[in-house]
């Protein structure tokens, strides 16, 4: 039950969190945590995936209750019970892991709970697609129709439409949460001209992000946490990024990317021909022992079409690879499986975690054959491999039997690297595998790339991160309208050679 105590007229905080304490299972999330938003003022707030950021945004939404602390807004006490109480406050949080649904219309997830009625207290569908519509053209998708269903749309689009849900009613404070992990430049300029606007307005703005670069452009002060406490706030002009990675992990930037390959690549393992499109020119590509091999370009140009050819999916035509000297028709996910391709998706909410079971569970997924005697199990040796992985990738956890529902974002990419480890594969394309991933799993991700490679894995990654590009590939395929226009391989993998070559052909065009 919300409470309202005294009013405090001169604080100067529009939210106010004292002292924020919370456990799950025994398990410490949040240590007495202090943090405080400004109105007028976007506030950063960072740090690795499972220090407490999104909990602590939870419980000021409501969607937990603290154990201990107190919170004001506006100088006057709150304690709210759910969501909706949060909501009519002012409160709104855009989630990284969207909370559409697909089965719906964008009008009605937009609206949900606030449904226009007309004659007789029937739904308005003209109404609400007109308030949709007016939400819609805020955040840059004028174009879409508000009836469409949600759940077809790109996840881009659905991020979008989740902000013009969460500024439908024009709150107070507003949580973004890795808003921008899955939009191109173009819509991300958007959303932080969005951004603000809402601080021009005197809104208090608190902004998730693992992208270091986004936080010292647009935030007026930082506050780090590690640990489940808060290490430090401060104003944005005191920090680098060198700092902030400093304060959140402990280690130096220069220290993030391994080491790359220090010898000749070995015979090549991998190879693809094909029309990942069903139509166009016919693509091919390789890759030898010990290389990882780097996909850029602007997005849109036709990378991912072509990555997920390689597992059957979409519209390909004729997809042909060898691996390891066998030569296999790629028609649909069995014939990769069979021909040991993994593929880590770009989507791991929809695409790839299964929210509602165990780790136990999703880790297990894709080698019930090898831990089975007929129909049957053998609980023992699949529990030790799992755990066993599990531990490599230091998974944390509870427990293996705890929902991946509950997890972070870097812990469930975690789970689902380590359900194709079991696998064994031979070549595993990895999709924007460290989106909306703390700097500290990052490194982790990219010590294990390098790992597999040097184990003659094939390693394939899609990545819109430059430094990723630079630091962690031996060679980068840059495209553009669905074509490999060139290829760069060690000293010529640079930002001015990708970006001219992305650039100068759309302004050429």
């Amino acid at each position: 039950m919300e409470t309202i105590g005294m009013e405090r007229p001169n604080s100067s905080a529009l939210l106010e969190m004292r002292g924020i304490t919370k456990s799950f299972a025994g398990n410490m999330v949040l240590n007495k945590v202090n943090f405080q938003c400004r109105g007028g003022e976007i506030h950063g707030l960072i740090g690795e995936n499972g220090a407490g950021k999104s909990t602590l945004m939870k419980i000021l939404a409501g969607v937990y209750s603290l154990d201990e602390g107190e919170i004001e807004v506006d100088g006057r006490a709150v304690a709210f019970a759910g969501y909706d109480q949060a909501r009519r406050a002012g409160i709104r949080i855009v989630y990284q892991e969207l909370s559409l649904l697909p089965g719906l219309s964008v009008a009605e997830n937009i609206l949900m709970g606030r449904w226009t009625r007309g004659r007789g207290g029937l739904i308005s569908w003209r109404g609400m697609n007109e308030m949709a519509r007016e939400a819609l053209e805020r955040v840059g998708l004028g174009d879409l129709n508000p009836a469409r269903l949600t759940g077809p749309l790109p996840i881009a689009t659905r991020q979008l439409i989740e902000v013009a849900k969460a500024l439908l009613h024009d709150p107070r404070i507003v949580v973004f949460d890795e808003p921008t992990s899955s939009l191109t430049e173009k819509e991300a300029a958007r959303l932080f001209s969005l951004i603000h606007e809402l601080k021009d307005q005197g809104k208090g703005i608190v902004f998730i992000s693992h992208r270091l670069r986004e936080v010292l452009d647009h935030c007026d002060r930082i506050t780090v946490m590690k640990d489940a406490e808060k290490v430090l706030t401060d104003d944005a002009s005191a920090f680098d990024e060198n700092r902030l990675i400093v304060a959140m992990i402990g280690r130096e930037l220069s220290a993030i990317y391994p080491g790359k390959r220090d010898s000749p690549p070995g015979r090549e393992i991998f190879s693809y021909r094909g029309r990942p499109d069903g139509a166009g020119d016919e693509l091919s590509f390789s890759v030898r022992e010990g290389e990882v091999l780097g996909v850029g370009g602007l997005a849109g140009q036709g990378q991912i079409p072509m990555l997920e050819s390689i597992f059957g999916l979409g519209k390909a035509d004729g997809v042909t690879v060898t691996v390891a000297g066998e030569k296999y028709t790629i028609k649909k996910p069995g014939d990769a499986i069979r021909a040991g391709i993994a593929l880590i998706p770009e989507d791991r909410n929809k695409q790839a975690a299964f929210h509602i079971l165990s780790i136990m569970e999703n880790i297990a997924a894709s080698s019930l054959d090898r831990h089975s005697w007929f129909w049957l199990i053998k609980r023992i040796s699949e529990f030790k491999a799992v755990r066993g992985v599990a531990e490599r990738l230091k998974v944390r956890m509870t427990s293996l039997a705890q929902e991946v529902a509950y997890l972070s974002g870097g812990n469930i990419q975690k789970t689902i690297f380590a359900r194709w480890l079991l696998a064994s594969p031979r070549v595993m394309v990895l999709l924007s595998p460290t989106n909306g991933i703390d700097i500290g799993t990052k490194q982790q991700i990219y010590g294990l790339m390098r790992e597999l490679a040097g184990k003659g894995i094939a390693i394939i990654v899609l990545t819109g991160d430059m430094m990723e590009l630079i630091g962690l590939c031996d060679r980068v395929l840059v495209m553009y309208d669905n074509a490999i226009v060139r290829e760069l391989a060690g000293p010529e993998i640079t930002e001015e050679n990708i970006m001219e070559t992305s650039v100068r052909r759309r302004i050429r065009d």
